[in-house]
This record gives C-alpha cells, sequence and structure tokens, in this order.
C-alpha cells in the first residue's frame, strides 16, 4: 500500500516524557502512515520499562514497526545468559532497567518471559521501496559493500565509524545508535550526510531529545526541552 508519511522514531532511552512530547506532535495515523521505531527502548532514562512497554503495545498496532537496538540485545543476553554479560549491559544503563524490572516481576511474575518475547521478535532491518527510491531502517547501520541480508547481528546493532565513513549506497538509511554529539557537540537535531540520516539526538542528555522524521518529506518533530 501507498503510505502518506513514512515516519521514524529515534532513541529513546527510558525517557518517556520526551516520547510523548514528540508522539503527541506527529499524531500518528495509523490508517495512512508508516511507523518504525529504531530501537534503544530502554537504559540511561529514569522510565525505561514505560518506553519498552510502549514499544511493546505500539508493535501490536497496525503499521508499526519496532526494531530492536543493542539495548534490548544487551538485555536480552543478560537474562538468557543469567547474568553473564553484567558487565557489559548493567553499566550502560542496565542498572536501571533492571531495577524496573525486577520490581515487575514481583507484580507479575511472567513479566520477564514476554519481554524477552518480544525483544526475540525484533527485526533488526526494515526496507522499502517507494517510488524507485529504497530505504533501510536499521539500528546502527552495516557493513558497507555487504549485501543486507549477510550482515550480521552484531555489526547491524553497533557499528560505528565504518559505516559512516564508507556508506555510499543508493538506498536512504535511517539510523540510530549515534548520537548527533558524536560529529557536533550539543548538536541536538537529526543529521543528514550522503545518503544517512541519523536520528539518536541524544535523548539521556541534559538537552537532548527525542526525533521523528517523515523520510519521504524529510519534515521533522522534536520532544520539547525537559
Amino acid at each position: 500500500m501507498g503510505y502518506e508519511r513514512i515516519l521514524a522514531i529515534g532513541d529513546m532511552h527510558g525517557n518517556f516524557d520526551r516520547l510523548l512530547s514528540v508522539f503527541h506532535k506527529v499524531q500518528f495515523r495509523p490508517e495512512k502512515d508508516l511507523l518504525i521505531l529504531l530501537g534503544d527502548y530502554i537504559d540511561r532514562g529514569s522510565e525505561n520499562l514505560r518506553c519498552l512497554r510502549w514499544a511493546m503495545e505500539m508493535s501490536e498496532k497496525e503499521n508499526v514497526i519496532a526494531l530492536r537496538g543493542n539495548h534490548e540485545q544487551m538485555m536480552l543476553e543478560y537474562y538468557a545468559l543469567k547474568g553473564e554479560y553484567s558487565d557489559i549491559w548493567l553499566p550502560n544503563g542496565g542498572s536501571a532497567t533492571k531495577r524496573e524490572m525486577d520490581a515487575w516481576m514481583k507484580r507479575d511474575p511472567g513479566a520477564l518471559r514476554r519481554v524477552l518475547d518480544f525483544i526475540l521478535a525484533r527485526p533488526l532491518y526494515h526496507r522499502l521501496e517507494v517510488d524507485g527510491q529504497e530505504y533501510i531502517f536499521c539500528h546502527a547501520g552495516w557493513k558497507p559493500g555487504v549485501p543486507l541480508e549477510e550482515q550480521n547481528e552484531e555489526t547491524l546493532l553497533w557499528i560505528r565509524s565504518e559505516f559512516y565513513r564508507h556508506y555510499e549506497g543508493d538506498a536512504i538509511a535511517v539510523v540510530g545508535h549515534t548520537p548527533t554529539e558524536y560529529f557536533d557537540s550539543g548538536h541536538t537535531t537529526p543529521i543528514f550526510f550522503g545518503n544517512i540520516i541519523l536520528l539518536d539526538t541524544g535523548s539521556f542528555l541534559p538537552q537532548g531529545k527525542i526525533s521523528c522524521i517523515d523520510v519521504l518529506t524529510r519534515q521533522v518533530w522534536q520532544s520539547d526541552s525537559m
């Protein structure tokens, strides 16, 4: 079907007020729009599970695709391997998420299973073509020169510099993962370079924002300052 808008929302990192702020501005219409969430719903914020549960609920709606981020992957590996990844996940914002998860599990013993099932079911990328232009949505990016279907999980969730330095594909890449501050200190709006749109605008930073873009028109919405 044709969509009036193809929307992507960047990294949330547990900042639920900022998420609601931008989402209310966008006024998503599931009967007309496609919405793609780029992952990293959790960690580093104060309401990690509210963002995660919002993504879980949204993923059940028509025309919503919720991708997996590297922070969901770290959470999955931590619980699947019974804490073996504690030295990776917990210092990277996972401690706060785990505290929230522990409290939720006390109230609802089945909560963890539902969360892990949700993470496991998340696609690592989504691709589509509109009027001859291909768009690829992914949390982090991919190894240039390697077909997308041959990319490994770690690359799609974690790659940074190699992707930004060497990607020259014709597809428009819409990604999160790397905060825009990585390229320009204090930068809190999406960055466009080549055929890459970077939507991680530092939601967990004091002056950061959560950003949404309509990739067809390049219109951008951002959360209010909090």
